[in-house]
């Protein structure tokens, strides 16, 4: 069985969720800012009560996509890591196993 994993892409996919991440938490601040920047024109609130009506809505849903956002790139961050590791180990063991049977070759230096 092959397994075969581009960890470029992994780690491209991982860099897109922490931008993500990132975006949604400073949509909170633009969207403060946007209300500062509309106040109470001609002193009717409508707008700005739209504008606070949709980012209170909106932020609870942010928060959940946030949420799941981290909870993938913290997975893919355990994929990796766990590949890189195996890697490494897998590497390491089989140049030592390369070395060893080189040495107990039949006609080897000794």
């Amino acid at each position: 069985m092959d397994i075969m994993l581009d960890l470029e892409q992994l780690r491209q996919a991982r860099q897109g969720l922490s931008a993500s991440i990132s975006e949604f938490d400073a949509a909170a601040n633009a969207n403060d800012d946007l209300e500062g920047a509309i106040q109470r024109p001609d002193g009717r609130g409508d707008l700005l009560n739209q504008v606070i009506d949709f980012e209170v809505a909106w932020r609870d849903k942010r928060g959940k996509l946030t949420e799941n956002l981290t909870n993938i790139k913290d997975q893919l961050t355990s994929i990796i890591d766990g590949w890189e590791e195996w890697d490494t180990s897998t590497a390491s063991e089989l140049e030592g196993s390369t070395t060893t049977q080189n040495v107990n070759a039949p006609g080897a230096a000794r």
